[in-house]
């Protein structure tokens, strides 16, 4: 059985703390408890007008799950930087730094520096989770060798541009055909 879906990370900024009313995180909460995706790190950060702090964070993975995470990710930054070994080495040194923490988010230092990085009136919020609903996909294309070809998640700006270059393109095969 595969261990973890895809996983994805989302970052967002809030650019007024008075407009939020926890709607977003509900929604979070919402496809957390539906089974479409599982928390593996939320921190979200609030500025107030006068600087100060407040921050939470948390996670829906059990310690066990946490150090299969970090084993996996260990052993996937150590395989690019030294093969077969690298791999092991960091495999072991990914589930110790895991089990050693009380939890996969931000030490409190790591979320000052961030805070100290939003203006005040501001708020921030980073999501690490991952896509339950894709844990079967990847587990039957796993059984018949199929690998990722590529993937990602195409934004609206994405869309615009190519647009614009398509328009580009278009514009100068016109001149072309005027000549």
């Amino acid at each position: 059985m595969v261990e973890f879906g895809p996983i994805h990370m989302i970052v967002l900024g809030f650019p007024d703390i008075g407009k939020l009313k926890g709607e977003a995180l509900k929604e979070v909460f919402r496809l957390s408890d539906a089974g479409i995706i599982r928390i593996i790190g939320l921190l979200a950060i609030a500025k107030d007008k006068n600087g100060k702090v407040e921050a939470a964070h948390l996670t829906d993975l059990s310690y066990e799950d946490r150090v299969k995470l970090g084993a996996g990710i260990g052993a996937l930054i150590g395989f690019g930087a030294a093969g077969i070994e690298g791999a092991k080495a960091g495999a072991e040194a990914g589930a110790i730094r895991i089990a050693e923490k009380e939890d996969i988010g931000l030490s409190k230092e790591k979320v000052m520096d961030i805070a100290k990085e939003i203006p005040n009136g501001t708020a921030a919020c980073i999501l690490l989770f991952e896509h339950l609903w894709a844990k079967k996909l990847k587990e039957i294309a796993i059984k018949v060798d199929g690998v990722v070809l590529a993937q990602g998640i195409i934004e609206p700006r994405a869309l615009v541009a190519l647009g614009a270059e398509l328009a580009e393109g278009a514009n100068a095969a016109e001149k072309v055909k005027i000549k």
